[in-house]
Protein backbone atom coordinates (compact mmCIF):
# COMPACT_ATOMS: atom_id res chain seq x y z
CA UNK A 1 0.00 0.00 0.00
CA UNK A 2 3.11 2.17 0.41
CA UNK A 3 2.63 5.82 -0.49
CA UNK A 4 -1.15 5.63 -0.23
CA UNK A 5 -0.92 4.37 3.35
CA UNK A 6 1.32 7.29 4.29
CA UNK A 7 -0.98 9.72 2.50
CA UNK A 8 -3.91 8.61 4.63
CA UNK A 9 -2.21 7.76 7.93
CA UNK A 10 -0.74 11.26 8.23
CA UNK A 11 -4.17 12.28 9.52
CA UNK A 12 -4.19 9.78 12.37
CA UNK A 13 -3.44 10.54 15.98
CA UNK A 14 -5.38 13.75 16.46
CA UNK A 15 -4.03 17.24 16.12
CA UNK A 16 -0.52 18.34 17.00
CA UNK A 17 -1.65 20.24 20.11
CA UNK A 18 -2.45 16.90 21.76
CA UNK A 19 -6.19 17.45 21.58
CA UNK A 20 -8.76 15.54 19.62
CA UNK A 21 -10.49 17.13 16.65
CA UNK A 22 -14.27 17.14 17.00
CA UNK A 23 -15.68 16.76 13.51
CA UNK A 24 -18.85 18.51 12.44
CA UNK A 25 -20.65 18.02 9.14
CA UNK A 26 -19.82 21.61 8.13
CA UNK A 27 -16.11 20.75 8.26
CA UNK A 28 -16.66 18.14 5.53
CA UNK A 29 -17.99 20.81 3.16
CA UNK A 30 -14.83 22.84 3.63
CA UNK A 31 -12.66 20.01 2.26
CA UNK A 32 -11.45 19.80 -1.32
CA UNK A 33 -12.35 16.56 -3.12
CA UNK A 34 -8.79 15.21 -2.60
CA UNK A 35 -8.80 16.15 1.10
CA UNK A 36 -12.21 14.50 1.52
CA UNK A 37 -10.77 11.32 -0.02
CA UNK A 38 -7.75 11.49 2.32
CA UNK A 39 -10.02 11.81 5.35
CA UNK A 40 -12.11 8.80 4.30
CA UNK A 41 -8.96 6.75 3.66
CA UNK A 42 -7.56 7.73 7.07
CA UNK A 43 -10.79 6.58 8.72
CA UNK A 44 -10.50 3.10 7.24
CA UNK A 45 -6.82 2.88 8.22
CA UNK A 46 -7.81 3.85 11.77
CA UNK A 47 -10.35 1.02 11.68
CA UNK A 48 -7.67 -1.53 10.81
CA UNK A 49 -7.78 -1.64 7.02
CA UNK A 50 -4.96 -1.27 4.54
CA UNK A 51 -6.11 1.35 2.04
CA UNK A 52 -5.03 2.14 -1.48
CA UNK A 53 -6.34 4.47 -4.12
CA UNK A 54 -8.04 2.73 -6.98
CA UNK A 55 -6.32 3.34 -10.28
CA UNK A 56 -8.01 4.90 -13.28
CA UNK A 57 -8.56 1.45 -14.79
CA UNK A 58 -10.68 0.20 -11.88
CA UNK A 59 -14.31 -0.02 -12.95
CA UNK A 60 -17.38 0.95 -11.00
CA UNK A 61 -16.63 4.48 -9.83
CA UNK A 62 -14.40 3.14 -7.08
CA UNK A 63 -11.98 5.56 -5.42
CA UNK A 64 -10.48 3.44 -2.63
CA UNK A 65 -9.95 -0.24 -1.95
CA UNK A 66 -9.70 -1.22 1.71
CA UNK A 67 -8.52 -4.64 2.90
CA UNK A 68 -8.52 -6.08 6.39
CA UNK A 69 -6.73 -9.36 7.03
CA UNK A 70 -8.16 -11.64 9.66
CA UNK A 71 -7.04 -14.87 11.25
CA UNK A 72 -9.50 -16.96 9.26
CA UNK A 73 -10.54 -14.71 6.42
CA UNK A 74 -9.88 -11.30 5.00
CA UNK A 75 -12.37 -8.62 4.03
CA UNK A 76 -12.18 -6.33 1.02
CA UNK A 77 -14.41 -3.32 0.59
CA UNK A 78 -14.56 -0.87 -2.28
CA UNK A 79 -15.36 2.75 -1.54
CA UNK A 80 -16.92 5.31 -3.85
CA UNK A 81 -16.49 8.86 -2.57
CA UNK A 82 -18.87 11.61 -3.61
CA UNK A 83 -17.16 14.89 -2.63
CA UNK A 84 -18.93 17.95 -1.29
CA UNK A 85 -21.11 19.30 -4.09
CA UNK A 86 -21.28 15.94 -5.88
CA UNK A 87 -24.53 14.18 -6.70
CA UNK A 88 -25.73 10.62 -6.21
CA UNK A 89 -28.24 8.91 -8.48
CA UNK A 90 -29.56 5.38 -8.91
CA UNK A 91 -26.94 4.69 -11.61
CA UNK A 92 -24.27 5.62 -9.02
CA UNK A 93 -25.48 2.77 -6.78
CA UNK A 94 -25.66 0.35 -9.72
CA UNK A 95 -22.16 1.34 -10.87
CA UNK A 96 -20.77 0.72 -7.36
CA UNK A 97 -22.48 -2.68 -7.23
CA UNK A 98 -20.94 -3.60 -10.57
CA UNK A 99 -17.52 -2.43 -9.37
CA UNK A 100 -17.92 -4.38 -6.13
CA UNK A 101 -18.58 -7.57 -8.07
CA UNK A 102 -15.77 -7.03 -10.58
CA UNK A 103 -13.27 -6.40 -7.78
CA UNK A 104 -14.42 -9.33 -5.64
CA UNK A 105 -15.28 -7.13 -2.68
CA UNK A 106 -17.69 -8.21 0.02
CA UNK A 107 -19.14 -4.71 0.40
CA UNK A 108 -19.33 -1.48 -1.56
CA UNK A 109 -19.49 1.73 0.47
CA UNK A 110 -20.86 4.99 -0.88
CA UNK A 111 -19.63 8.03 1.08
CA UNK A 112 -20.88 11.61 0.86
CA UNK A 113 -21.25 14.56 3.25
CA UNK A 114 -24.97 15.07 2.56
CA UNK A 115 -27.79 12.76 3.66
CA UNK A 116 -28.93 10.23 1.06
CA UNK A 117 -32.36 10.50 -0.56
CA UNK A 118 -34.91 7.79 0.23
CA UNK A 119 -34.69 6.27 -3.27
CA UNK A 120 -30.92 5.86 -2.87
CA UNK A 121 -31.39 4.28 0.58
CA UNK A 122 -33.95 1.86 -0.86
CA UNK A 123 -31.67 0.91 -3.76
CA UNK A 124 -28.77 0.24 -1.38
CA UNK A 125 -30.99 -1.74 1.01
CA UNK A 126 -32.48 -3.79 -1.84
CA UNK A 127 -28.99 -4.56 -3.05
CA UNK A 128 -27.77 -5.78 0.33
CA UNK A 129 -24.06 -5.36 -0.42
CA UNK A 130 -23.97 -1.55 -0.59
CA UNK A 131 -23.56 0.51 2.57
CA UNK A 132 -24.21 4.23 2.76
CA UNK A 133 -22.08 6.53 4.88
CA UNK A 134 -23.43 10.08 5.14
CA UNK A 135 -21.88 13.13 6.76
CA UNK A 136 -23.43 12.60 10.19
CA UNK A 137 -22.24 8.99 10.42
CA UNK A 138 -18.88 9.90 8.94
CA UNK A 139 -18.17 12.71 11.42
CA UNK A 140 -19.01 10.44 14.36
CA UNK A 141 -16.62 7.77 13.13
CA UNK A 142 -13.89 10.31 12.30
CA UNK A 143 -14.06 11.80 15.81
CA UNK A 144 -14.26 8.40 17.52
CA UNK A 145 -11.20 7.17 15.61
CA UNK A 146 -9.08 10.29 16.15
CA UNK A 147 -8.80 11.32 12.50
CA UNK A 148 -7.47 14.87 12.24
CA UNK A 149 -8.74 17.56 9.91
CA UNK A 150 -6.13 17.93 7.12
CA UNK A 151 -6.17 21.72 7.37
CA UNK A 152 -5.68 21.98 11.11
Amino acid sequence: MGDDGNRFSSLLGGDTSGGRYEWGVRALYDLSPSAFERVVGALYIAEGYEVERAGPTVEGGIDLIAKKSGFIRSKTVVISIIPPGGTVSLPTVKQLERGRGINGAKVGILVRPKPFRDEIRRAATDNGAIELLDGQQLTTRLTDNGVAHPGR
